[in-house]
């Protein structure tokens, strides 16, 4: 312990002394001198001055080309037959040598045309004339097409709906037709008197199990007689074309066409 007191002095001492003696050392170098000689680059400016001073020379005004002809210009009019006709006997005898006169046609005068247009006029439509007539649904029925029982005319559908209602009542779902899982869809034409009763019924199209169809003109013979057909709707008898449906175990109450 007492050798390392003794020796850090004299550690430092020593160091102390080298950085003194290199201080000395780079102080009694010489400078050195770290500037760059530039050199100097030799500019003329001979041929600029002489570019800049040399005189601007202007090019002679070109005289303008004249005729070699020495025939008198002609002045013409449009559509004058007269002043070609001077141009060109004065161009036989005095030919020029490099220029050709030659004589165009005059322009095609237009014909005016005729005007054979005829205007038709057409009154517009009112709103009498594109509304449905009165006796539309007469019109409709003297066809002798059967009418929907799912119509969307005004005309039939409050008593429509009154012989929906009635088949409704009577129609079900048979129970052996269920047992077996049958389902299909048959359409029916049925006629309507005067007094509701029912005067003719037919199947159109079959469901394909006639256990289902007999069901069908079973419920509908057994709605009649229907409620009486309504003054405002003709002819009578009144033909009625429906479409039942048997499906997933239940019975479809839709009417359509």
């Amino acid at each position: 312990m007492a050798l390392l007191h003794t020796t850090l002095p004299r550690f430092f001492a020593l160091s102390l002394a080298l950085h003194i003696l290199a201080l000395l050392i780079l102080r009694a170098l010489p400078p050195v001198n770290r500037s760059t000689e530039q050199q100097a680059i030799p500019v003329s400016l001979a041929a600029q001055i002489e570019r800049e001073t040399a005189p601007v020379t202007r090019a002679p005004k070109s005289t303008p080309a004249t005729r070699t002809a020495k025939i008198p210009a002609v002045i013409a009019k449009k559509d004058s037959a007269v002043v070609g006709k001077q141009a060109l006997s004065s161009a036989r005898e005095n030919p020029a040598p490099v220029e050709q006169i030659r004589e165009e046609p005059p322009p095609a005068v237009r014909k005016p045309m005729a005007e054979n247009t005829v205007v038709s006029e057409r009154t517009l439509p009112s709103v009498k004339d594109l509304l449905p007539s009165a006796n539309y649904a007469t019109s409709n029925a003297r066809a002798n097409a059967p009418i929907s029982l799912n119509t969307k005319d005004p005309t039939y559908i409050n008593y429509f709906t009154k012989i929906k209602q009635s088949i409704e009542i009577q129609w079900e779902y048979p129970e052996m037709a269920l047992r077996y899982g049958l389902q299909g869809r048959l359409a029916l034409e049925f006629t309507i008197g005067a007094n509701g009763r029912l005067e003719y019924l037919r199947v159109v199209r079959s469901s394909g199990s006639e256990l289902l169809d007999q069901e069908a003109v079973r419920a509908i013979r057994a709605a009649a007689p229907f409620p009486p057909i309504p003054t405002w709707i003709k002819p009578v008898p009144l033909s009625i074309s429906a479409a039942m449906e048997y499906h997933d175990n239940r019975l479809n109450y839709r009417f359509t066409r």
